[in-house]
């Protein structure tokens, strides 16, 4: 089954095209690491299959248009705003997509945070404020608020900004872990950390330059495609990685 259909999608904004002729099958279970320089549409792409901007072509999510499709998926944008306006705890934060007006607060709903945050690490701060915390707490917070709904598809721009280390290596072991079970489309400049968990990677520059296994898409030819400058590739029998970290340019 494929959790992500895309056929001939193009996004336009005023100032031009953003992504252009995007064909895509993404199969279920995935772990999909999208890579390119600013500008390359990657966060424009993401917005397009949660069905955030007006596009060109069709998208589908596990068979379904992005309007019904996008309930199957966790969703953690580029940066998040939070109106630290009203005192927001961390409990208020994380059950955010399971409380409505009407219905309230359940039980359920507070046995799930709280397991989530337990897979963040963060269950002692359940009743801190949420715009008291580092930038690192919060986005552990955020991606804890992504897990809530038990997603079938986790999308994650860039979600290891503001974290340190110790903080981006447990993250990135708690999505190591869903492998099996969701698919995960994650967008990062520096892929080395994730080249032992993804199976797939997606070379982007408003169009797609390459997209498959990491040991044959990430070669200094695609890099120097990708980026415009000479990227040094160091391959091992399993795997390869990108000389340099991360490669904003």
């Amino acid at each position: 089954m494929n959790s992500i259909e895309l056929k001939n999608l193009t996004v336009r904004y005023r100032e031009g095209i953003a992504i252009e002729n995007i064909n895509l099958e993404i199969h279920h279970p995935s772990f999909v690491t999208i890579m390119g320089p600013n500008g390359a549409g990657k966060t424009t792409l993401l917005k397009a299959i949660m069905g955030m901007v007006p596009y060109e072509g069709e998208i589908k999510i596990m068979g379904k248009n992005p309007k019904e499709g996008k309930k199957v998926i966790g969703y953690l944008p580029q940066r998040e705003r939070i109106n630290t306006n009203v005192p927001v705890t961390v409990k208020d934060v994380v059950l955010m997509p399971l409380v409505s007006n009407v219905r309230g607060v359940k039980k359920e709903h507070v046995d799930k945070a709280k397991e989530v945050l337990k897979m963040v690490n963060m269950i002692g701060y359940w009743n801190r404020r949420f715009d008291a915390l580092s930038g690192g707490q919060q986005q552990r917070i955020l991606f804890a608020r992504t897990l809530v709904t038990d997603p079938d598809i986790l999308i994650l721009d860039e979600p290891f900004s503001a974290t340190d280390v110790k903080t981006k290596t447990s993250l990135i072991h708690l999505l190591h872990s869903f492998k099996k079970e969701k698919t995960i489309l994650i967008v990062i400049h520096d892929i080395n950390p994730l080249v032992e968990c993804t199976d797939y990677v997606l070379l982007l520059k408003k169009k797609v330059l390459g997209f498959g296994m990491v040991k044959d898409v990430i070669t200094e030819k695609n890099m120097e495609r990708l980026y415009g400058t000479r990227v040094p590739v160091i391959k091992t029998p399993e795997t390869c990685y990108v000389v340099g970290g991360d490669r904003h340019v």
